[in-house]
């Protein structure tokens, strides 16, 4: 059994080498695209890659110059560096 996916539905899921999403096609009536946001070589990778994740797949619902929204970033600081400056 497939599952299926409406317009706006959206699974993440964790996999080896980063994050998987699948959601529903804009394009083919009952179909699913697959996006996978890939780990880097960086010290966080998993938190790296999903925070891209979350930027690209929920874009309308961030900050921008002239609506309200959510606000997200990765630094490859600890909070502790970046109040040393």
């Amino acid at each position: 059994m497939q599952p299926e996916y409406d317009l706006g539905d959206i699974l993440i899921k964790r996999v080896a080498n980063g994050w998987m999403v699948i959601q529903a096609s804009v394009m083919k009536e009952d179909g699913t695209d697959i996006f996978v946001y890939e780990d880097n070589e960086s010290a966080n990778y998993t938190a790296e890659s999903l925070c891209n994740l979350i930027t690209e797949q929920f874009e309308a619902y961030l900050q921008s110059k002239k609506k309200p929204g959510i606000k997200i970033s990765f630094s490859h600081k600890t909070k502790e560096e970046e109040n040393e400056h």
